[in-house]
């Protein structure tokens, strides 16, 4: 008799608990008028069309690696690396000289009045009116290692590594 007055209850119980988690009906009300937001307002942007953007400016990136032609548009070099002051202004370039492929090349440091810029359709020119010869005859661009070393106490040893490998 137990079982079946808990088994009569056990479903009134649960359709009491679900009655009281629905929400009371209530009166209906209008719809919350839709109201779309405001435009945005168009924020600048900088458009690059690979080595200039649209207002003719140039990418630095451009510029490195790039030919470094004669007045008689033979090619002299090519551009390593540039030197700025502290107002941002480019005093020297780095151009490499002569080598075959990179190979045998020389460093020479160019004053940046003595490069012009131009510009085909997509591409950066530099020009100067150095020859290869005089280019060649301006002293070593050396630059010194930039890493600073570590006392003999601070440092740490590499981890060794085993003679052989792991076995699994």
């Amino acid at each position: 008799m137990l079982k079946s007055i808990i088994i009569t209850a056990l479903p009134t119980c649960g359709a009491a608990s679900a009655y009281a988690q629905t929400a009371p009906q209530s009166q209906p009300t209008a719809p919350a008028p839709i109201t779309t937001p405001a435009p945005a307002a168009p924020t600048e942007r900088t458009v690059s069309t690979g080595d200039f953007n649209t207002s003719g400016d140039m990418s630095a990136s451009a510029l490195i690696g790039a030919k470094v032609r004669n007045t008689n548009k033979e090619t002299v070099g090519t551009v390593d690396d540039f030197h700025v002051d502290r107002d941002a202004t480019i005093k020297a370039v780095v151009v490499s000289v002569g080598g075959f492929l990179g190979v045998g090349a020389k460093d020479v440091a160019v004053k940046w009045s003595d490069i012009t810029i131009g510009r085909d359709e997509k591409s950066v020119i530099l020009t100067t009116s150095l020859t290869k010869e005089q280019l060649l005859a301006l002293p070593d661009h050396v630059q010194a290692e930039r890493r600073q070393t570590v006392p003999a106490e601070t440092a740490k040893a590499p981890p060794l590594r085993p003679d052989r490998a792991p076995t699994r």
